[in-house]
């Protein structure tokens, strides 16, 4: 495991100590290239499944408290129902001024940020099996790797 990675997986590790108590934290997941074997991924991505959007501010506060270990992530926030919700906004306050701040939705849900005119692909997240990296154990079965897994029995090019 080279630095970039080691890098990765720690902040993967303090992000997740720090979720996982939290109530309404269903899943956490690593897709993307750093659930890969490539060995320098540029970033990570995290799949964040959720009971209830209360929980987004302690996400927010969680994910920006691993930007010293590294910078590059994004926490993509998902119900229980796979519904794509949007990215968690990275901002300590949150909505602001910024333009970012003014696309249609963007923080309507405090800490949930929306990106103009981006649609979450799930064949393109799902190339790669994601590694589920918290599950709450409440929780029968994985929500990604039942997601991928049905991805994938549908196209075998997965």
């Amino acid at each position: 495991m080279n630095e970039r990675q080691k890098q990765i997986q720690l902040a993967v590790e303090k992000f997740t100590s720090q979720v996982r108590d939290v109530n309404g934290v269903i899943e956490v997941a690593l897709f993307g290239s750093a659930a890969s074997d490539k060995p320098n991924p540029q970033d990570f991505d995290l799949m964040v499944f959720i009971e209830n959007v209360a929980c987004i501010p302690h996400i927010s506060k969680s994910i920006r408290k691993t930007t010293n270990i590294f910078h590059a992530h994004d926490v993509f926030i998902f119900d229980e129902r796979k519904k794509y919700l949007g990215r968690i906004c990275q901002r300590s306050v949150c909505p602001t001024s910024s333009v970012e701040c003014y696309i249609k939705d963007c923080g309507k849900i405090q800490y949930l940020k929306q990106l103009d005119r981006f649609v979450f692909d799930e064949k393109k997240a799902f190339k790669i099996r994601p590694v589920v990296i918290w599950k709450n154990p409440e929780q029968k079965e994985s929500i990604s790797q039942q997601w991928f897994n049905a991805l994938a029995s549908k196209s075998p090019t997965l």
